[in-house]
């Protein structure tokens, strides 16, 4: 009689641990379900290659992946990638990251971040909630960046136009100035302003060419000076957005590696210097033949449009850099 319950027993033992691996195995399957292909490490690279590796250069190693304060291993929340990916900030540009992918970040992260490219168990994205609408269901629609579709396309469309809109300022700028310049060398040459002559050394010949570029200088021709204004203004503007959206998409430097990235960051650096400086410069250079100082004006209008000139190359360098260099 003991030895049929025994049997019993046993038997029953061996069925429930057998349904309990069930469970366990159709537990663990489903949590690897959350992505069709579970890679370990190797899908969070193919995840992050294939949606971030346009913008950023550190997609390519567990090194790279890991550095900067990006991930904090076994906290998704502390964790700058996950933050962005899941509030889709990033990518910036393209699909966002599916809740699958999402989740699988998340649970990646929060196992420790491993390295190891073994299938690892991750929770599976909530399903949303049954509704009777079919948009409901559907996933949400990428939002675009103001009227463009993404933030990048933004900042390409402001960085080249607002370059050739600077570009035009400058040659306009140049234009202008020369006429001004011509217009003043003529008088000084007529005979009939000075008939024995221009003399540099005579105080009353340097007062009467102060008051002739006074005169020029607010004559009744300013068409290229308010188109220089105007581009300039335009250009201005765009550049501030594209300045802006810029700083928001820095990425990490990484050590030891110059990559494009970095070029195109030290290039703004540059261009941004120089647009301060021109600035300055055209106060001053305006200042200057407003009051008709000859010699502080050539100077200042050298520089003027030398640095005017500067600034559209750089940033057009720096655009077709980003857009032509591999990561």
């Amino acid at each position: 009689m003991r030895k049929d319950r025994l049997g019993i027993v046993i038997v029953q033992l061996l069925v429930g641990c057998a349904a309990l691996a069930g469970v366990t195995s159709a537990l663990f399957g489903e949590t690897l379900s959350a992505m069709p292909d579970n890679k370990g490490f190797a899908t969070i690279k193919e995840i992050l290659a294939t949606s971030c590796s346009t913008c950023h250069d550190w997609t390519g190693s567990y090194d790279t992946i890991t550095a900067g304060g990006r991930i904090v291993a076994g906290d998704p929340d502390k964790s700058i990638l996950y933050r962005k990916i899941a509030a889709d900030e990033m990518p910036a540009e393209g699909p966002k990251l599916t809740p699958d992918q999402k989740a699988f970040i998340r649970g990646w992260i929060a196992a420790g971040a491993p390295s190891t490219d073994l299938p690892i168990a991750v929770p599976a994205a909530p399903q949303p909630a049954a509704s009777g609408s079919a948009a409901a269901a559907a996933a949400p629609a990428q939002q675009g960046f103001l009227f463009f579709p993404s933030k990048v396309a933004f900042h390409e469309t402001t960085g080249f136009t607002s370059t050739a809109l600077f570009l035009a300022a400058g040659v306009i700028g140049i234009v202008h100035f020369v006429d001004m310049m011509n217009a003043g060398h003529a008088w000084r040459d007529s005979s009939a302003n000075f008939p024995a002559g221009f003399d540099e050394n005579s105080a009353a010949d340097l007062a009467r060419r102060s008051a002739e570029i006074q005169t020029i200088w607010g004559g009744s021709e300013q068409t290229l000076r308010w188109w220089h204004v105007g581009l300039l203004s335009a250009g201005e503007t765009l550049y501030l957005g594209d300045a802006l959206t810029g700083i928001s998409m820095f990425t990490d430097s990484t050590p030891g590696k110059l990559t494009k990235h970095d070029i195109h960051r030290y290039a703004f650096y540059t261009h941004a210097t120089l647009m301060v400086a021109q600035i300055v410069l055209g106060f001053f250079s305006t200042d200057a033949m407003s009051r008709g100082d000859h010699d502080l004006m050539i100077g200042l209008g050298a520089a003027h449009a030398a640095i005017g000139l500067a600034i559209p190359a750089v940033m057009l360098g720096a655009g077709l850099e980003n857009l032509l260099l591999p990561e």
